[in-house]
């Protein structure tokens, strides 16, 4: 009896024994059912004979030999369908439209009831977003109404307009080991995403079929992808890596984890969570990007957002909640927006952040390290931040909020800033060479300065700014433990701290001004302030 030849794995050799032993097996190999695999004339028709054999069986393996194959239509995958391309194995579009679908244009499953259970898997998915007559906006694989999607191993290249992957109200999808390489904006699409996460909202969200319930996406993982530049001429790196653009008042996409990928020269934002909750974003990588990291509650200007789900207009963003950024690394960031934002609106304030052990290395154009604004219950937390253009940590309109324990060198402004902010923690900050002031407050009220070290403050220009700095009618402040010193040489702050008339109730002991700056040490011109070491009553 011969000896059974080994199917292939990824990695593998392909010799004929494999491919065969394989073939006999499934009987799905596409080239059965007469898919070309020279890239001179379409093969979609042998390769959707093989998806509908492997429907018409109640589910099976598709199997797509090395070769390119010419896509010249819409290819549509069912339930229970594992299609999986081989080293060497090419998708070439070569039709004016979306790549691959997971079911057909006329069907009507609403939820996550339409077809599902697929896994799609390797190859290379070559979009040709440059080619004559492909160039209008297209979509490379696109799920919708789905539950169980598995999209692995596979590059998607130069794709004009649209995203390489949707995930549109899908439950429970993963995208893993992938490659996302070169974008084309056909004109008005400089917001589109490599991954977009989204919802059954209306047929210009989602145009391959309906219904149009609203229904999320929820419980999805990217792990371990690459998102930047093709090399092909006449392309550029994407605008987005991940993220959503459009939303529902009461919907949400819930238990998205992004973890261990690579952005690099991405031109916006690497990631985008627009109206997410329950998110983890860990342990990946932006270089070179025009922003890293975006939280964003529903945009009030946006008319068609701020609509619930019978399309009554609520003028009215809604809370983003639960998001954890922790253990990612920046490095050069670009112009477009920080490296890490959370952005709320006064009707949708983002609640529950955790920004921790992440380090930043640069910004340009004025951009802060981490920026908050209507942000509520938040940690800032052993963070190295490092040489931003503009501030290192900027907060404005925050609730309950920690900044504490990060490492801050050179920011082009201020150290930590506090404007307008109730219940703020400054703590055991180091915060080294600021360009203006280390630590600035203005107005707010409830605010405790403890432990931290400003050294060389006011380094942009001399007798300006100051090492602490509290201004405009703040309220309630305590300060203890904290120590300022000047540089020694060049420019210098005005003050180690500097409390402007008009504050009221201020509180300060055991803190450390000592030193030769360009005017003095101290200047309080709050109103009584309470210099003892005891109790207060």
């Amino acid at each position: 009896m011969a000896t059974p030849v080994e199917e292939w794995f990824a990695g593998m050799d392909i010799t004929a024994g494999r491919l065969e032993s394989m073939n006999q097996r499934s009987s799905f190999q596409v080239t059965n059912f007469g898919a070309d695999s020279s890239g001179t004339v379409n093969a979609d028709p042998g390769i959707q004979l093989a998806l509908n054999a492997a429907r018409d069986m109640g589910g099976a393996e598709v199997l797509v030999p090395p070769g390119v194959y010419l896509i010249g239509a819409t290819l549509r995958i069912y339930t229970n369908t594992r299609l999986r391309l081989m080293a060497g194995a090419e998708f070439r579009r070569n039709v004016a439209g979306t790549m691959i679908v997971n079911g057909d244009a006329g069907q009507s499953f609403g939820g996550y009831t339409g077809h599902s259970r697929i896994v799609i898997e390797g190859g290379l998915w070559n979009m040709r977003g440059t080619t004559s007559g492909l160039t209008a906006s297209a979509m490379c694989i696109s799920i919708g109404h789905a539950t169980d999607i598995v999209i692995r191993d596979l590059e998607v290249r130069d794709v004009p307009g649209y995203h390489a992957i949707e995930l549109n109200s899908t439950l429970h999808g993963v995208v893993t080991n992938c490659r996302f390489r070169g974008f084309v904006d056909p004109g008005s699409r400089d917001f589109s995403e490599a991954v977009n996460i989204d919802l059954a909202k209306s047929v210009t969200v989602f145009g391959a079929f309906g219904p149009y319930d609203h229904t999320p996406s929820e419980d999805i993982l990217i792990n371990g992808c690459h998102f930047g530049a093709s090399g092909t001429a006449g392309t550029t790196a994407w605008p987005r890596g991940i993220g959503s653009h459009s939303a529902t008042i009461t919907k949400y996409h819930r238990r998205i984890r992004i973890s261990d990928c690579a952005f690099e020269g991405v031109l916006q934002y690497a990631i985008s969570a627009y109206s997410w909750e329950d998110v983890t974003v860990t342990g990946n990588t932006f270089v070179d990007c025009g922003s890293g990291v975006r939280c964003r509650s529903v945009i009030v200007a946006d008319t068609e957002d701020t609509k619930l789900p019978d399309g009554t207009q609520t003028s009215a963003s809604q809370l983003m909640r639960n998001i954890a950024i922790t253990g990612n690394s920046f490095r050069g960031g670009l112009a477009y927006d920080e490296p890490i934002v959370c952005l709320g609106e006064t009707t949708g304030t983002v609640l529950n952040v955790a920004i921790t052990g992440n380090t930043i290395d640069g910004s340009t154009s004025g951009q802060a390290g981490i920026r908050l604004q209507e942000v509520s219950r938040a940690t800032v937390t052993g963070n190295s931040l490092n040489n931003v253009n503009g501030s290192a940590v900027s907060t404005e309109n925050c609730n309950s909020l920690t900044v504490d324990s990060n490492i801050i060198y050179n920011p082009g402004s201020h150290g930590v800033t506090v404007v307008t902010g109730t219940n703020i923690n400054v703590d055991s900050n180091v915060i080294r060479e600021p360009g203006s002031n280390g630590i600035l407050v203005q107005g707010g009220n409830f605010i405790q300065l403890r432990n931290n070290f400003v050294r060389s403050p006011g380094r942009t220009t001399n007798n300006t700014f100051y090492g602490v700095r509290i201004s405009t009618a703040a309220d309630s402040l305590n300060l203890s433990g904290n120590k300022v010193r000047p540089h020694g040489s060049g420019n210098e702050a005005a003050y180690a701290l500097s409390i402007a008339s008009g504050v009221t109730t201020v509180s300060r002991y055991g803190n450390d001004w000592r030193g030769t700056y360009a005017t003095g040490q101290l200047q309080d011109g709050s109103t009584s302030p309470n210099t003892t070491a005891t109790d207060l009553t």
